[in-house]
């Protein structure tokens, strides 16, 4: 569905009975749809990214980044990472460094093979200074821009009504009036099934 239908089937499900003007409409869409773009890991928001070095002791991370993912696991159950922290590894070149928490990156400063995330100035930063010319990369989440009228959700049809049943459920929080309140719950019950169910379809994209 493109954000118009999704906003049609919206005004279907109220019964034509919001208020909200167009934008006020797509904006509601576009707040649920982050609500449930940011409700897990999901298997179609991971990314790669890649970069290369050029002297400094970072790289700039890609405008759309939100974090990174484990990504030193095995599929096997026979092998075990070992360490107690996330798999999140950092390939520079063929030598791996482990993400490390922004808060402890001073523990790891005089040590070799480290890396954090410096939010604030979105960057990668290195405990040591990687050669000029290395090819970086890594397993991230990213933010896909928000929906117009003309484009889609970036996940499958089959739970685009996610979106517009979720639209109704908080229409009553926004207009606060009797019909709406009638039906939000039932909205709000219709919206979570959709998320589990595109929780469990997530989950078979997984092979461990």
């Amino acid at each position: 569905m493109t954000g118009q239908e999704i906003i049609d089937r919206f005004e279907l499900y109220v019964d034509d009975g919001t208020e909200l003007s167009s934008s006020e409409e797509l904006d509601l869409l576009n707040k649920i749809y982050r609500q449930i773009l940011n409700s897990r890991s999901w298997e179609f928001l991971k990314k790669e990214f890649s970069t290369i070095t050029t002297g400094l002791n970072y790289v700039t991370l890609p405008a759309d980044f939100a974090y990174f993912i484990a990504n030193g696991n095995y599929t096997e159950n026979n092998v075990e990472y070992q360490g107690n922290q996330a798999p999140k590894i950092i390939l520079v070149g063929n030598t791996e460094y482990k993400l490390v928490n922004w808060s402890d990156r001073r523990k790891y400063l005089n040590s070799s093979g480290y890396a954090y995330v410096d939010l604030a100035n979105n960057r990668l930063y290195f405990s040591d200074t990687p050669a000029s010319g290395q090819m970086v990369s890594a397993d991230y989440i990213y933010r896909p821009a928000d929906i117009t009228t003309t484009t889609s959700p970036i996940f499958p049809e089959d739970f685009h009504p996610a979106i517009y049943h979720g639209m109704a459920s908080e229409d009553y929080i926004i207009q606060q009036f009797d019909k709406a309140r009638s039906y939000s719950a039932e909205n709000k019950e219709r919206f979570n099934n959709y998320l589990a169910n595109m929780a469990y379809w997530n989950a078979q994209l997984l092979n461990n």
